[in-house]
Parts: structure tokens; C-alpha cells; sequence
């Protein structure tokens, strides 16, 4: 038992508990000290998952390619995803003033963008499982390019809540893809800070859009949102065509040693890569009439295929990864709510969101828990690991809610006493901030874990994320102004602190009975029964 999480009762490897932490190569554990290690300062970092030896695989790509297809859908995340939402929100009155309509249906735009990105949400899942995320993005790219399009020529009231249903169909990969492709490139001791960043950015950004579209409404025209956003977001979109590849890959389960690490694919994997080496190193020992020979004696092992050109990479469709039918993948995403990890994730992380859009945060205080999760927060999970023998549990992530929770709630009631009675800017401002602060924890905290102890169903759990913010947030809508006027702040906020404290508390049974669910969901999976999913090479995915 590490750090309180409860082993599981029956023997056997558990799905996102992994091995990661090897101080001394040769003599770490028997079973992993001929995996693929990383370098430098983290070269006792057992890679997880282990690279194949196809330089088409994702987790081979160089680190600054890497990193440049997450800028650029990060950038996706900010023109595509959070911002469009937010783009007309500071200037509701000239906006209502301009169409000659009420200032209740121009803020329901911002709902009709939420409404389209969840209802779409649902086809992002099955089509980026059968078809791979790269054409997803590129078609959210190029609806948020019409869609902004449509609203620099808008004049009527139809037609603007059609733009607005346009750049909601944008939003869907963004919001829901992004924290899956870090799965895809990124080793498990790489995905926090990331997560952290991407997690920022959607839920944060729009508070920095409203400070912009602010004097633009004022001193241009509200039409002049979507001039300027224009160029940016035909920028995101040429940037995804060309340098955004597929990062779905179909990897033999056997390499993914955080979702089949047992002791014997452990060592039949080390056994694997000591062959490759010991082929390796008699090749560059032979001469040049041995080295037929010696071609053939590494063909016996695997012959890695040539890294596609880059003119090959610019494919939109790179094949079926999932040879089953559309619907039961469309399917796949309401299911993954019979997993109660997954359920978890969805609850708390939507519910602090939802709120978190609609009080609409502070950008400072995010910046500060940002930093705090994608700096602090990774040399931390490290100490537990190593403390823990080196074995990493996904249920490590979930301790950051402890901070986020308190200082949410707290937070949440400072600021209606405060607000309500009127009491110093100063004291609302930072109770504004610490209950911002907090939330931002919280979200960050539970997709690191989601995207760690449940990666074979990352796709539709942060699918699931997306609708059921997105729903719950526009249902807010209709009812919280008049909310907040007959009951007052302090009231509203000591109900919404209650129901985030109640989120919270949700969270120490996870992370105590994690591991143990985690492995009853391996043998017991719902989805597999219920033959909603298969795996990646189209067959019926085995226990």
C-alpha cells in the first residue's frame, strides 16, 4: 500500500500502475532494466508506455515535434476552443442594441456555441476512433474558420446564431481531443505539466478574450471580433494541415507496459529489446561481407519500418484504426459512465468547470495554479514514486484536490459574505481569486488522473467531460441570474460551495479504493461486455 492507496486483494498487474522509477539501472527491478530508459537528468525514468522501434511511432517523433504539434493544438485550444465562446460576451448590450433583439437571446449565443460543441462531441468520439484525431481537427479548424466568417457577415439575428452553431462545431476536438493526443506523444512522467497547460487554457483563456473583445466592441464594432479573429484562426488551421500529423498508433499491447505491465510481458519485452541491442551491436562489428548475413539474423527480430516522408505525414485519412461499426463507437462514450473512475472525472471536473465558465475566472489566479501544477506538482508525484519503490499509481495525481478543494470552497464562501454585505474590492477580489485558484487545481487534478488510469478510454471520457459541461453549464443559463437576484450571493455561493465540497469529498474514497476498481474494471469491463468497444486492430478486445 503506497501513500494510502489500498493494494488490490487478488494478485496481478493493475491497468495505470506502472514501474517508472529505476535510481540504478543495473540493479533496479529484474524486469525492467532492459526497458527503454529515458535521458539525462530522467535517464532512471522507465519509459512508459515503451516505444516500439517504428520511427512511426509517436513516442519516437523528436521532442521538439512533439512539442510543436501540441503548441499549435494548444493554439487550436485558445482560437478554436475557449475564445470564440466568449468573443461577443463583453458587448451584449451594443450587440442586442445593433440586431434590435432582447439581451436575453444575445446572451443565449454563447449557450447555442456549447450546445453545438456537445451535441457534436458525441460523433468526435466515434469518428477520431475509427478514423484517427488529425482529420478531426482539421475539419473543427475549418468550422471555426466558417464559422467566423459567417459572423463578419452577419447582420441578422438568424444568421448570427448560426455562426455561433458553426464555431460550436469547432470546439468539439479541441475541447475534448487534446488532453488524448498527450497520451498519444507523451510518456507518463512527461503528461502533467501538459495537462496542466491544455486544462489552463480551456478553462481560463476566455477570461483574457473578454478583456479584449471588450474595447473592440466599444471603439470598433462588435463585427470587428470577427475580423480580427479571422486571420488567427485561418492561421491555426494551415498550422494543423501541415504540421499536425496523426498521433493515433496502433502499438502491440505488449509495449504498453501501464495497461499490461505484468511481470512476464515485462520480461518478454526486456528479452525483446536485448535482442534488438545484441543485433545492433553485431552490425556495427561486421564487415561489409557479413553484413547480409547478419541482415537476415536481424529480420528474424523485426525489420522497423522507414519513417514516412513528410509529404506522406500531410494525409488527412491514414486508414481505419477501428474496424467496427460508427454507431457502437458513438455509443462508446455514454457507456464509459458505468466506470466509476470515469464517472468521477466527468462529476468533478465538470461541475467546478461549468461553474468556473460562468462566474468567469480570473486570469492571474489560473496563471498561479497553472504554475503550481506544471512545476511544483512533478517533482512531487517523482518523490512519491521513488518513495513507493518506484512504482508509480494514477491515484498520485488526486492529492492536489486536497489544496483545490479547500481553497475553493473557501473561497466560494468568503466571496458571497463578502460580495453581499459589499465589504472591501480588495477581500472580494481575493476570495474571487482563491476559489478560482482552487478550481483550476481540481481540474487539472482529476484529467491528469483520468487521462493516467483510464488512457485505453481517454477519447470518450474527455468526450463525456465535454457534453456534460457543456450541458450543464448552458442549463445554468436559464436559471442563475434570477438565482443570484432573489437569493443573493452569499446563499447561491454557500449552495455552489456545498456542492463542490460534496465533489471533493468523492475523491477520497477514489483515491483510497482507486487501484482496487481500477483492476475490478480490467477484469470486468462494461464496455467490453456490452461489445461497444474493440481494440485498435479491429478485433474484439480480450480480457
Amino acid at each position: 500500500m503506497g501513500f494510502g492507496v489500498l493494494e488490490p486483494k487478488a494478485e496481478g498487474h493493475v491497468p495505470g500502475t506502472v514501474y517508472i522509477y529505476d535510481e540504478n539501472q543495473s540493479q533496479g527491478s529484474p524486469n525492467t532494466a532492459l526497458l527503454k530508459h529515458g535521458t539525462g537528468k530522467y535517464s532512471h525514468i522507465v519509459l512508459a508506455p515503451q516505444p516500439s522501434d517504428d520511427p512511426n511511432d509517436p513516442l519516437n517523433w523528436p521532442k521538439t515535434e512533439k512539442n510543436l504539434i501540441l503548441a499549435i493544438l494548444a493554439f487550436g485550444a485558445i482560437i478554436c476552443g475557449s475564445g470564440p465562446g466568449a468573443i461577443l460576451q463583453a458587448g451584449v448590450l451594443p450587440v442586442s442594441q445593433s440586431l434590435g433583439v432582447s439581451l436575453t437571446k444575445i446572451t443565449l449565443l454563447a449557450g447555442y456555441v456549447l450546445l453545438s460543441a456537445g451535441a457534436f462531441g458525441i460523433f468526435v468520439s466515434g469518428l477520431a476512433r475509427k478514423f484517427g484525431k488529425r482529420p478531426l481537427y482539421i475539419f473543427c479548424s475549418l468550422m471555426a474558420v466558417i464559422g467566423c466568417i459567417v459572423g463578419e457577415c452577419a447582420t441578422t439575428y438568424p444568421t448570427l446564431v448560426a455562426a455561433r452553431i458553426i464555431q460550436g462545431f469547432g470546439v468539439g476536438a479541441y475541447e475534448s481531443l487534446i488532453v488524448a493526443s498527450i497520451g498519444d506523444l507523451y510518456f507518463v512522467h512527461e503528461r502533467g505539466p501538459r495537462v496542466a497547460l491544455v486544462m489552463f487554457l480551456l478553462a481560463t483563456i476566455s477570461n483574457g478574450v473578454l478583456v479584449i473583445a471588450g474595447p473592440i466592441t466599444a471603439n470598433l464594432g462588435w463585427h470587428y471580433n470577427f475580423h480580427i479573429l479571422m486571420p488567427f484562426v485561418g492561421l491555426q488551421l494551415l498550422l494543423t494541415i501541415f504540421f499536425v500529423p496523426e498521433t493515433t498508433y496502433v502499438r502491440k499491447k505488449i509495449y504498453e507496459i501501464d495497461e499490461t505491465g505484468s511481470d512476464q510481458n515485462l520480461e518478454a519485452l526486456g528479452q525483446d529489446e536485448e535482442r534488438h541491442r545484441h543485433a545492433e551491436e553485431k552490425m556495427a562489428k561486421t564487415t561489409s561481407q557479413q553484413e547480409e548475413a547478419v541482415s537476415r539474423t536481424i529480420t528474424q527480430v523485426t525489420i522497423p519500418p522507414k519513417r514516412k516522408t513528410y509529404v506522406q505525414r500531410l494525409a488527412i485519412f491514414n486508414g481505419v484504426f477501428v474496424h467496427d461499426s460508427l454507431l457502437k463507437m458513438i455509443l462508446a462514450p455514454l457507456a464509459i459512465l458505468l466506470n466509476v473512475g470515469a464517472s468521477y472525472n466527468v462529476l468533478v471536473s465538470g461541475i467546478c468547470l461549468a461553474c468556473w465558465l460562468h462566474i468567469c475566472c480570473t486570469l492571474d489566479w489560473s496563471v498561479i495554479a497553472f504554475a503550481l501544477m506544471g512545476v511544483v506538482a512533478k517533482p512531487q508525484l517523482l518523490w512519491m514514486v521513488k518513495r513507493n519503490g518506484g512504482v508509480y499509481e494514477p491515484e498520485f495525481q488526486l492529492l492536489g484536490i486536497a489544496v483545490g478543494g479547500l481553497t475553493s470552497v473557501a473561497g466560494m464562501v468568503g466571496f458571497g459574505y463578502t460580495a453581499q454585505g459589499f465589504k472591501s474590492i480588495y477581500v472580494i477580489c481575493f476570495c474571487w481569486g482563491l476559489m478560482m485558484f482552487g478550481l483550476c487545481i481540481i481540474a487539472i487534478s482529476t484529467s491528469a488522473y483520468a487521462l493516467d488510469a483510464f488512457r485505453q478510454h481517454s477519447t470518450e471520457l474527455f468526450i463525456m467531460n465535454m457534453l456534460f459541461k457543456n450541458f450543464f453549464y448552458y442549463g445554468l443559463t436559464n436559471y442563475i441570474v434570477d438565482w443570484l437576484m432573489t437569493q443573493g450571493p452569499a446563499k447561491m455561493f454557500n449552495v455552489i460551495a456545498g456542492i463542490t465540497a460534496g465533489c471533493v469529498l468523492t475523491t477520497i474514497p477514489m483515491y483510497v479504493y482507486g487501484k482496487r476498481y481500477r483492476r475490478y474494471w480490467a477484469h470486468h469491463n462494461l464496455i467490453k461486455i456490452l461489445r461497444l468497444e474493440t481494440d485498435l486492430t479491429g478485433t474484439e478486445a480480450a480480457e
